[in-house]
């Protein structure tokens, strides 16, 4: 019964009948079957998530010109598949982790982007001595380039979520199960970090987030489009940048021409003359 509710639900795995697939009863060839059926309907649900979602979803990320849009885009989309109440996403900015869009369903909370600015201090990647920021976990993902799915926060060790669980407080939140992804460039180099929370259920009930390659799809789409957003913003400042600086070049040229020109040295002795003769 359990497995049959899981399949509906789209959270299907083996690790459901293990206990009954070594039966050699018509229980165990029964559950065999069940498995066989329950997987060809994960393989299909994962195939029209593809087809329904994530494709159309990866075409319009491609499409925005609009960045502030498109950082949305990634965090409302992720949100979506995931079931997550809350997103947030970081860009990289020098040696730290910049907050560009923050949303939370369930506050009503919604910053960055095309909404209010968010005013929160940047993440650091180096503590004050030098060594790596390991103790957060978005900071500890973009050093290394690891995903990390924490069932609950107030559970888990090796982080400090102590500023999670003041908000928590604050807010009267609970910010249980996180996922927290790299989001990386074709060159590998990292671009920025999507942190996703509180996966719920179709009861509303928090939950880990699950294991989809449906989001792997996804998150690759999004690496793609902000790395190609970036990639493409930074040539149109270089090329204002050189234009500024063959404008400037050609000035000081025309001076220079003006300056060295008969005509412009006559003004000058002209000048000189008049300035003798005043004194």
């Amino acid at each position: 019964m359990q497995a049959a509710r899981a399949v509906e639900a789209g959270e299907y795995n083996t690790d459901l009948l293990a206990e009954i697939f070594a039966n050699q009863d018509e229980m165990g060839q029964l559950a065999r079957v069940f498995d066989s059926m329950a997987s060809n309907v994960s393989v299909r649900d994962r195939q029209l998530k593809l087809l329904s979602v994530v494709i159309p979803t990866g075409v319009a990320l491609s499409a925005e010109k609009n960045f502030d849009r498109l950082l949305e885009t990634v965090v409302v989309e992720s949100q979506k598949l995931t079931r997550a109440d809350g997103g947030t996403l970081y860009l990289l900015e020098k040696d730290s982790l910049k907050f560009v869009i923050l949303c939370n369903t369930s506050l009503a909370i919604k910053m960055g982007g095309t909404a209010a600015p968010i005013t929160f201090d940047p993440i650091p990647l180096t503590n004050a001595d030098g060594t790596p920021n390991h103790t957060n976990v978005a900071s500890y993902v973009a050093i290394t380039h690891k995903r990390i799915n924490i069932p609950d926060a107030y559970q888990a060790d090796g982080f400090d979520f102590s500023g999670t669980k003041a908000f928590d407080t604050r807010s009267g939140y609970r910010s249980q199960s996180f996922l927290t992804i790299p989001l990386e460039g074709e060159d590998k180099k990292l671009i920025g970090v999507l942190q996703l929370i509180n996966a719920k259920n179709d009861a509303g009930q928090i939950v880990p987030f699950a294991a989809d390659d449906v989001l792997e799809a996804l998150v690759l789409l999004a690496s793609a489009a902000l790395d190609g957003y970036i990639r493409q913003e930074t040539l149109r400042q270089e090329i204002a940048k050189l234009r500024i600086e063959i404008d400037q070049s050609r000035r000081e040229k025309q001076v220079a021409e003006i300056t060295d020109s008969q005509y412009f040295k006559s003004l000058q002795d002209q000048a000189k003359q008049m300035r003798q003769g005043n004194k």
